[in-house]
C-alpha cells in the first residue's frame, strides 16, 4: 500500500459554482463509473480510449480499476471524473489517464484532479509520469501543462508528455513499498 498526505474526500467548487467531491474510487462504485464512460463522448480518439463497444469498455475499466490508484470527480451523486496513476509496479514510471464528462469540461476540474495525482505521485516517490494525448486535444495538453507535464518525443498525432518528480530531501527509496494508502 502507499502512504500519502493528500486528504481525501476533497470538496471542489469548480468555476461554474458546482459543488464537487473528489474522493478515492471503491469498487461499487463501477456502476456510476462505467455510466459515465458509456455516455462519454466523444468515444475512442484519445487512443482508442474510452473503447467504443460495450463489452470491450467494460473489461477496459474492470482492468483500469484493479490496476490503477483512481479517483473520481462527483457531482450530485453522479462520476462526472475519473483519474487513474498506474501505481502496481514499485519504482516504475505510472501511466496517467484522466477523462471528464462533457459538459463538466473547462471548470478546473481536471486540473484539480490532476494536482491531487501529481501530489500522490510525488508523495508516493515516483521519479516521474507520463501520459499519451492526442495532438489537437489543447484542453487536455492545457491541464496537463498547469501541473508541470512536459512534452517528450517525436511530434506527431498522439504525444507522450512527462512529469518529471522532484524527490523531496525527506524521501528515501523504502517510501513506496513499506506504507500504506492513506487517502
Amino acid at each position: 500500500m502507499i502512504d500519502t498526505d493528500t486528504s481525501l474526500p476533497r470538496d471542489y467548487i469548480d468555476k461554474k459554482g458546482r459543488k464537487i467531491i473528489i474522493r478515492p474510487y471503491e469498487e461499487k462504485d463501477f456502476p456510476r463509473l462505467k455510466e459515465m464512460y458509456d455516455v462519454f463522448e466523444p468515444k475512442g480518439l484519445e487512443a482508442g480510449l474510452p473503447p467504443i463497444e460495450n463489452h470491450v469498455r467494460k473489461q477496459w475499466l474492470h482492468s483500469v480499476t484493479k490496476s490503477f490508484y483512481s479517483i473520481l470527480a462527483l457531482y450530485r451523486g453522479k462520476v462526472i471524473g475519473h483519474a487513474g496513476l498506474d501505481l502496481s509496479a514499485p519504482n516504475q514510471c505510472p501511466e496517467y489517464l484522466i477523462f471528464i464528462k462533457q459538459g463538466y469540461r473547462d471548470a478546473g476540474i481536471g486540473t484539480a484532479m490532476s494536482e491531487i495525482m501529481r501530489q500522490l505521485a510525488e508523495t508516493t516517490g515516483c521519479p516521474k509520469v507520463w501520459l499519451t494525448v492526442r495532438s489537437a486535444n489543447t484542453r487536455a495538453i492545457r491541464v496537463f501543462e498547469k501541473v508541470s507535464f512536459r512534452f517528450r518525443g517525436v511530434i506527431d498525432i498522439q504525444r507522450e508528455m512527462e512529469l518529471i518528480i522532484k524527490k523531496k530531501p525527506s524521501q528515501n527509496k523504502k517510501t513506496r513499498s513499506s506504507s500504506k494508502l492513506t487517502l
